[in-house]
């Protein structure tokens, strides 16, 4: 099974193990597809404010215009700038976002960079509870990750997340899989079947 999560391990799979994220950390037709719908969409919202503003002074010369135009327009320039806004505030926080970990000689180093600052802790391998395989639902599609629990749940986190071929696989392979984690981080394993992972 392919994990999805990009970690960089030892030649041997294990430790140390570095995961590198980014926010906008797009490749390919992925990349090419994000920010050319992107420009569009900002175009589109530029090329509404300025018609908007030309009705807007047409109306003003041409007392023949009705005077719902002045409304439409008006309305038209505040929701194009909204969505302006709204587009670079979430261009800006995925921008400014990285989260960097890494496991290596018995400890679990966490940093995570978002637009309101930055967070940071370092912890002992030995003192997190132990690994769990959790299934969930996600928008009609049912799946599952193995994450890495701590009494403090601001430092659980997953270490392995499925591709779309693997999210189905069958349950031996599952534990076989959070077996073999259990063994790497020498730590206890849980396996939640899909009813007791619903529940939470």
């Amino acid at each position: 099974m392919k994990n999805e999560m990009n970690w960089q391990c030892a030649e041997n799979g294990g430790f140390p193990m570095r995961l590198a994220e980014k926010g906008l950390d797009f490749k390919g037709r992925t990349a090419f597809f994000f920010y050319f719908s992107g420009l569009v969409a900002v175009l589109s919202m530029i090329w509404v404010i300025i018609l908007s503003v030309k009705l807007l002074q047409f109306s003003r010369v041409d007392p023949n215009l009705p005077s719902y135009y002045t409304t439409v327009a008006m309305l038209c320039i505040g929701i194009s700038a909204a969505s302006l806004y709204s587009f670079y505030k979430l261009f800006a926080t995925r921008s400014a976002y990285r989260k960097n970990i890494e496991i290596a000689d018995g400890t679990v180093s966490f940093s995570e960079v978002t637009s309101k600052g930055t967070r940071e802790w370092k912890e002992k391998l030995r003192k997190f509870e132990g690994l769990t395989l959790r299934h969930y639902d996600f928008r009609g599609v049912s799946s599952w990750y193995i994450a890495l629990m701590h009494a403090d749940k601001e430092r659980c986190f997953p270490v392995f997340t499925p591709d779309y071929d693997s999210r189905l696989a069958p349950e031996t392979e599952k534990r076989e899989l959070l077996a073999r984690y259990g063994s790497m981080f020498n730590l206890i394993t849980t396996y939640e079947k899909p009813e007791e992972s619903k529940k939470e």
